[in-house]
């Protein structure tokens, strides 16, 4: 999605959000317009209740204990001081309901059977405390008609919660009607809250809002902040480096959650009071403490040790020196601690505002919206509890500012906010993850075209060469074989004209086996050979002894008997190869008069074939050319030496050569037992199966 149409999604959802809540305050101020304020009460009493005191009831026209404060009239909401007296306190007033039932509906038209000034009663009519906070009995004409469970000297009560009042007809009498009220509270203040009467419908609508806002609502917050709370803090485990927002997002949502939970427990044992509200104190302090931190971590901006040192300090203070004050040390701690402590907070909000002024974040916008949310409504909580600040009240009507001067909670109002701009922060991280994710595909996308492009370029190549590789191997073998092979059949026919002691069919026969030779040479069939070693190699020396014997050059050979063998394969051919080209060598370059073959199988696991000459002393410096260089002459061209012993490694044979004061010695050594190597050069050689041992012998 794109930024422009993310940001008008963001200005509907924004107007769409105020319109609701726009037509939420309009809506419930014309709804709740039949309903008067009760302005005032009489014979109020506070008493201090002893530990074997019991509930009076209306009857008594006194409270037993010592008095804390008696008033004949008071102005509702009530607010009284009590600090000094520790312990349990009961409280008693009276009301006067006639002046009120007398009174027509404040609207512009009266309803269809509604009474005027005059008639004893309006039919419908009930009674709503906004806050019954300490549990109350609520007597009318001295007859018990509601009440909520009051504190005792082994438990605290609060409630925080309306308490409904239904006036019934029975008990409303012509000659005047009174309601009278007992609660009792371990609180340091009494606290009265707005009372209104009306009609039964309006009145019920009230006290559902009210109870929704200051018990639902709360609950359900806390609920929620616990769980976004504790799933935060996860988030802050999986990723500590970038992780610090959400480590101070998630300790304040648990810590508030907690907070709320121990405010509005509706039940405490008087034992446990103390500890309970040191735990209060050390909640708030934390709270504050890590919303401020929060607000510093989120601009960037670090606090300083001198800061961080006081802040600390000044949320510690409470929760330390509480258990040493007294009571008048207590009252100061509650009045004055909050607005200090808030102090830090507004500091930080000053910080977060000039980053908005800065950086102009929509995220950083919604922060400091639900800051100087929480700030407000921190402060309103403290002024509602404390009454340090009253507000005027109309007599009629009622609507959603009301709940400003009632004593119930709205701080849990912010804190979602807090839940909703630190899931704007993780949608803004989470969207630029996917667009570094996506441009990293991306670049990894062109790299991996750009690296298979390349791979194209070199596999052709490497093709290219492997092709030509190849080839040139099969050259290579085609060259080695026409010369160790054809060569050395032309060399023996060519000195057997050369000294005419040939005929023309031994010349065919010759000449024959040259071009079966180069038809096996070129043929993509590979021939494989079916006779024995023994064979192969007798009829080649008996053919080499018919062309060459003569008078000054004799040719000896020994074929010795034992098992039979057949070499798999082509190795026979190449063993020839050898042979040959050594013989070949030896007539071309030994000038040897006497030529000696020999072949033998030592215990059947090894071939072994040794040739001999007797060739002359300049021999050497023409091998040692033959070695190295190829010839003018079309006798003296071939690869020598080391070809030799190059093809002997290809079969997994052991060649060797050497001089002797006699001549030279050529022997050929192939293991029998050994697994034949596989050779990507010579073709032959590379279809044999790894699993075909070098030589089978017959049966």
């Amino acid at each position: 999605m794109s930024s422009p149409r993310r940001s008008s999604l963001k200005t509907v959802f924004f107007w769409l959000t105020f319109f609701i809540l726009a037509l939420l305050v309009v809506a419930t101020s014309s709804l709740a317009t039949r309903v008067y304020r009760v302005e005032g009460a009489q014979d109020l009493e506070i008493v201090e209740a002893s530990s074997a005191a019991r509930d009076a009831g209306p009857e008594f026209p006194r409270l037993e204990g010592a008095v804390l404060a008696h008033e004949g009239r008071v102005v509702l909401p009530y607010f009284h001081d009590v600090s000094l007296a520790v312990g349990l306190k009961r409280v008693r007033f009276r009301i006067d309901l006639d002046r009120y039932l007398s009174r027509p509906a404040p609207c512009c038209e009266p309803r269809m059977g509604a009474p005027f000034r005059g008639e004893s009663r309006i039919p419908g009519t009930s009674l709503l405390i906004s806050q019954a906070l300490d549990g109350m009995d609520v007597y009318l004409n001295g007859v018990w008609v509601a009440g909520l469970p009051k504190s005792t000297v082994d438990a605290r009560y609060k409630w925080y919660r309306p308490l409904q009042v239904p006036l019934a007809r029975s008990l409303v009498r012509p000659e005047g009607n009174v309601l009278t009220i007992e609660l009792t509270t371990w609180d340091r203040q009494v606290h009265i809250a707005p009372i209104y009467i009306g009609d039964l419908d309006t009145i019920s609508y009230i006290s559902e809002l009210t109870l929704f806002v200051g018990t639902s609502l709360a609950n359900a917050s806390n609920v929620f902040c616990l769980l976004a709370g504790m799933f935060m803090l996860g988030a802050w485990l999986a990723n500590r480096r970038e992780g610090a927002v959400f480590l101070h997002a998630g300790a304040t949502t648990v810590l508030w959650s907690v907070l709320f939970s121990l405010v509005l427990l509706p039940y405490v044992p008087a034992a446990l009071l103390p500890l309970w509200l040191w735990a209060q104190y050390a909640c708030i302090g934390g709270v504050v403490v890590v919303l401020t931190l929060f607000i510093f971590a989120f601009v960037d901006e670090p606090l300083g040790r001198g800061g961080s040192l006081a802040l600390f300090s000044v949320a510690a203070f409470a929760a330390v020196t509480y258990p040493l004050l007294d009571a008048r040390g207590r009252e100061w701690l509650d009045a004055y601690w909050l607005p200090v402590l808030l102090v830090f907070h507004l500091y930080a909000c000053s910080r977060l505002a000039l980053h908005v002024a800065r950086t102009r974040s929509r995220t950083a916008m919604s922060l400091l919206f639900q800051s100087v949310l929480a700030q407000v409504f921190a402060l309103r909580d403290h002024n509602a509890v404390r009454e340090l600040v009253s507000f005027p009240m109309p007599d009629a009507g009622w609507s959603l500012s009301h709940l400003l001067v009632t004593p119930i909670f709205l701080s849990h109002l912010s804190v979602p906010l807090l839940l909703f701009v630190v899931a704007q922060i993780l949608l803004t991280k989470f969207q630029a993850n996917v667009k570094r994710v996506r441009d990293n595909n991306r670049i990894l996308t062109d790299t991996l075209q750009q690296r298979e492009r390349e791979l194209l370029i070199s596999y052709n190549r490497q093709r290219e060469m492997e092709t030509e590789s190849a080839a040139q191997a099969e050259r290579d073998r085609i060259y080695r074989d026409l010369h160790d092979g054809i060569g050395s059949k032309l060399v023996t026919t060519l000195f057997s004209v050369r000294d005419r002691d040939i005929d023309h069919d031994r010349l065919e026969r010759g000449l024959m086996d040259a071009l079966k030779d180069l038809r096996e040479i070129i043929s993509v069939t590979e021939v494989h050979e079916q006779r024995t070693i023994h064979d192969i190699l007798f009829t080649y020396c008996s053919n080499l002894d018919e062309s060459l014997t003569r008078a000054d050059f004799q040719i000896e050979y020994d074929i010795s008997e034992g098992p039979e063998i057949v070499l798999l394969a082509d190795l026979s051919k190449q063993v020839m190869r050898i042979v040959e080209e050594s013989v070949a060598n030896t007539i071309k370059y030994a000038q040897a008069s006497r030529l000696s073959i020999r072949m033998t199988v030592p215990q059947g696991e090894q071939l072994e074939v040794l040739i001999e000459d007797n060739g002359q002393s300049g021999a050497a410096q023409r091998d040692a050319r033959a070695d190295t260089a190829f010839d003018e002459s079309p006798l003296t061209g071939g690869t020598g030496l080391q070809g030799l012993r190059r093809r002997a490694e290809r079969i997994g044979a052991a060649f060797h050569f050497e001089r002797t004061p006699q001549g030279a010695r050529t022997s050929l050594t192939l293991p029998l037992t050994a697994l034949v190597a596989r050779d990507p050069v010579n073709e032959s050689v590379d279809d044999c199966s790894q699993s075909e041992t070098a030589a089978l012998p017959l049966s």
